[in-house]
């Protein structure tokens, strides 16, 4: 099949490798019922998708003569992961426990059949039974451009560990660290009620992370404390000046490549246990899928896109607050 994209990422639709990765949490009633637990018991699943599962697609517009994915008329006729949550009541929301997946977001400007197609890092929620979603949104892999970058493959082999803050698989001394520091974004460290205007569905939580050895401190000597040190150097340079979007990414990208030692042989506090990626290549690739990934959430946050994203100011880390958010006292991380 030849890969087809749209503002450079890679179109979803059946004929696709298209997939959504550990969509988490995905919370069903599991066996046993009882009289001490009738529903049975709430347990977290990892929900996944699959484009080949297309449904509602295109009509006349197709790749490789199969149907693609378009905003609000696709989805996916069921998920997986969850089977086990099958108690009478299934999942603690939508009462299924292999529902539908819908997307949540798609291209601004390329359409198929009149409609905006799904693309590589788009949005998507898992286990409907209706509009209602049984877990948060989560991000829809596919291939960013060049053809043959395969993200998943390559943050997985690259042992990256990404993952939303709240599902952290990290073990100490390793840390969930946001790949852009959530002060960008809040007032106050947590869910949306803290976030500021400009990204009212910003969560600390829900929020893109990878794993780096802690602490996490400012001067810390480890790659944690390196990264936090270089984001509140940045932060003092801003003054009170808030910085843009893609001035932000890209210090904090940066941050990540100069401090993780997957990433960077020479890292600072590299210890003799770190493997770094092999290939420069391979590390430039999975800094560009790790961009793809921080990008797609933030358009969530925000409703914006492309440039319209890029300029759209955060808040200045360790600064005052800014409107849209509670008065509580600003974290750093």
């Amino acid at each position: 099949m030849a890969n087809v994209f749209a503002n450079s990422l890679e179109i979803s639709g059946k004929a696709t490798d298209g997939k959504t990765i550990a969509a988490f949490p995905d919370v069903c009633f599991t066996p046993p019922e009882n009289p001490a637990t009738p529903p049975g018991v709430p347990i977290p699943y990892p929900s996944f998708g699959f484009a080949s599962d297309t449904e509602n697609g295109t009509g006349t517009v197709k790749i490789s003569g199969k149907t693609v994915n378009i905003k609000n008329q696709s989805d996916l006729s069921k998920t997986s992961g969850t089977e086990a949550g099958c108690a009478a009541k299934k999942g603690v929301i939508t009462s299924k426990n292999t529902g539908k997946e819908y997307y949540r977001s798609w291209s601004n400007n390329v359409k198929f059949d009149g409609e905006p197609v799904i693309r590589f890092t788009d949005m998507a929620t898992n286990n409907h039974a209706s509009d209602v979603a049984n877990t948060p949104p989560w991000i829809h892999v596919l291939t960013p451009a060049p053809p043959g970058l395969n993200c998943a493959k390559i943050l997985t082999d690259c042992g990256l560990q990404l993952h939303a803050h709240k599902d952290s698989p990290c073990v100490s001394p390793d840390q969930s660290e946001h790949m852009m520091q959530n002060a960008f974004f809040q007032n106050t460290r947590g869910g949306s009620a803290g976030s500021i205007a400009e990204f009212p569905k910003y969560s600390a939580n829900e929020a893109p992370c990878i794993c780096m050895k802690g602490p996490g401190n400012i001067n810390a000597a480890s790659p944690h404390g390196a990264k936090t040190t270089a984001q509140h150097a940045f932060a003092r340079g801003c003054g009170t000046t808030r910085p843009t979007v893609e001035a932000a990414m890209k210090n904090e990208l940066n941050s990540i490549k100069e401090h993780h030692p997957k990433i960077n042989a020479n890292a600072t506090h590299k210890s003799a246990q770190d493997q770094p990626i092999a290939d420069e290549e391979t590390r430039k690739l999975a800094l560009e899928c790790l961009e793809a990934v921080i990008r797609a959430y933030l358009e969530y946050c925000s409703g914006k896109k492309g440039d319209d994203l890029n300029q759209t100011k955060c808040r200045v880390p360790w600064g005052d607050k800014v409107p849209g958010a509670s008065v509580s006292p600003p974290s750093s991380l």
